[in-house]
């Protein structure tokens, strides 16, 4: 209320008013969490604010940092989430994995040069490559079957990657290992470890099947 002169001639429309309109209150946690939902969902941040009575700024501010889940690139894919890029930088970055393994490169080993005209025998060295060749083959095969959805969904979590790689050449390390385990126990056999499909079928005993 505004007095001149000792006569009230109205009131002062100060922020008291301002403060009760929409968008312009307090933005409590309920509020941010429900905007990140709604964000999630693949709204603007215009959207987002005028659901929860805020503006585009106020919902930028508070949610700016949140992706949506799953929104598909409109026109040219970016790098990251084009389908041929992902499935050769999975390729990559497995077979990386398994060449780098310490499990697997305990088991091969190498010539170390210790002098002019010497050498060492020592354990360390990478897988073979007909394991690394069949790995990268099962490797291509599983991810040019998956669709581009499950393919960004892989690229989420390195957990879901390493869940990936286990199920997808978890038999063929297991028998890489034990054969090798069997090997270095009972002595060469005088053959290599090849892939499973590639070694010859038994022929069953007379009698059996």
């Amino acid at each position: 209320m505004v007095k001149r002169g000792g006569e009230v001639v109205g009131m002062n429309r100060g922020s008291s008013n301002r403060s009760r309109r929409p968008g312009r209150g307090r933005v409590s946690q309920e509020d941010i969490d429900a905007m990140a939902e709604l964000r999630r969902e693949g709204l603007g941040f215009a959207e987002v604010g005028a659901r929860r009575g805020f503006s585009e700024r106020t919902a930028r501010r508070f949610v700016g940092k949140v992706e949506p889940r799953l929104t598909l690139p409109q026109g040219e894919a970016e790098p990251e989430t084009d389908p041929r890029a992902l499935r050769e930088r999975f390729a990559r970055e497995f077979l990386e994995i398994l060449y780098r393994d310490e499990r697997l490169n305990a088991l091969t080993m190498r010539l170390r040069k210790i002098g002019p005209d010497a050498e060492i025998a020592e354990y360390g060295g990478p897988p073979s490559i007909l394991f690394l060749n069949e790995a990268e083959r099962l490797l291509r095969e599983r991810l040019e079957s998956m669709g581009v959805l499950a393919l960004r969904l892989l690229a989420r979590t390195k957990q879901m990657q390493a869940r990936f790689l286990r199920e997808t050449v978890g038999s063929l390390y297991s028998d890489y290992v034990l054969w090798h385990k069997i090997a270095n126990k009972f002595g060469k056999t005088g053959e290599d470890w090849r892939p499973p499909r590639e070694r010859p079928q038994l022929e069953p005993e007379e009698g059996e099947g």
